[in-house]
């Protein structure tokens, strides 16, 4: 006969029979002198913990070291918009006293899920996603014992506080503002354009909508390029080699009188393609983005972008997040959701079709 040892409980589990998060657990067992909870939650850890024969041993100490640290899931960390978004979470965490783990998905479900799994076990305090989840059922089961908040796109596909722009507006902005200029023929720069990329499809339907109803005789020439995660892993600037290897196909069209890049970075690689090819900008050809990324201000770039308040995004999810990781304990059922507009901010890359 064989005997198998029963587990010891974790705080995992004293967190799902109290119904709060584990970071809770860990501040009320720790008695951390900087917290407070209603008496009623101390009493329910405390009973849990008894209920369940759960002792704090080597391991929780562990545990402890994350009861003060958020998870940030991101897809990548080359793209300015990402790492300005980082540090703008970074800057209200470190003002209410957590710091963050930094998660790179590289848009891969499989990583996505094997992240939340390390996430889940570690006892975070809570989880800020960059992006859209790709593992959304996963995701809200984990919030009910972890705090969690997105920036997304404007979507109702998922359940939690989010922080949301609208990125067909956006799209819309870019097209009236080519239309206005007098493009009737343009190309669509984008990489892989699926389910899990929301954003960019609802900037292209933005943009061809508009151009269906306001310009119905133009067209929009729509050139994408899957990337698959292993690559967005591999090439470190491949965004801006979509742009550029896209564009140098485009410049045999001769109809096409502007670019829209699907972000800042594909717009810089369509830039130096139009240049390299001995062009002009916009005199030949007109340029547009989507971000406005800092490298988009500059003299010698002057990008025509959509403004996406990136800092702004990454400090208000954070304290979003801050007022659900105090509130955990009382389970609540509120969803707090904030909507950016979105802005055009034309530069020197757009002008007079010619």
């Amino acid at each position: 006969m064989i005997f198998v040892k029963a587990s010891k409980p974790t705080i995992q589990d004293v967190a799902r029979l109290a119904k709060v998060s584990p970071s809770t657990v860990s501040m009320i067992l720790n008695q951390r002198p900087d917290v407070s909870f209603s008496a009623q939650t101390v009493d329910e850890v405390f009973s849990a913990a008894r209920q369940l024969g759960y002792t704090k041993n080597a391991s929780h100490a562990y545990q402890h070291i994350f009861s003060n640290t958020i998870a940030v899931v991101c897809p990548t960390i080359t793209n300015p918009y990402y790492s300005d978004m980082i540090q703008s979470i970074e800057q209200a965490a470190d003002a209410k006293g957590y710091r963050q783990m930094i998660f790179v998905t590289y848009r891969d479900p499989r990583r996505e899920s094997q992240i939340l799994d390390r996430i889940q076990a570690s006892s975070v305090a809570g989880i800020i996603f960059t992006i859209q989840p790709q593992n959304p059922e996963k995701v809200m089961e984990i919030s009910k014992t972890i705090p969690a908040a997105v920036i997304s796109d404007h979507t109702e596909q998922i359940s939690l506080d989010t922080v949301e722009l609208n990125n067909y507006i956006a799209g819309c902005l870019i097209a009236r503002h080519i239309i206005g200029l007098g493009h009737r023929h343009i190309a669509f720069i984008t990489t892989t354009l699926d389910q899990y990329n929301t954003a960019r499809t609802r900037r292209l339907d933005g943009l061809q909508e508009t151009f269906q109803k306001e310009c119905p005789q133009g067209t929009v020439l729509v050139r994408e390029r899957e990337v698959s995660p292993q690559e967005d892993l591999d090439r470190l600037h491949i965004e801006h080699a979509v742009g550029y290897e896209l564009t140098r196909d485009c410049l045999k069209n001769p109809e096409l009188t502007a670019f829209v890049g699907v972000n800042d970075m594909v717009a810089y690689g369509v830039s130096d393609a139009v240049l390299s090819a001995g062009f002009r900008i916009p005199e030949d050809y007109s340029v547009c983005g989507f971000d406005n990324l800092l490298p988009s201000h500059l003299g010698q770039v002057s990008l025509t972008s959509v403004e996406h308040h990136i800092a702004d995004k990454g400090r208000n999810v954070f304290e979003m997040l801050y007022m659900k990781m105090k509130q955990m304990h009382n389970m609540s059922e509120v969803i707090t959701r904030v909507e950016y507009q979105p802005k055009l901010v034309a530069r020197r890359s757009t002008g007079p079709v010619r």
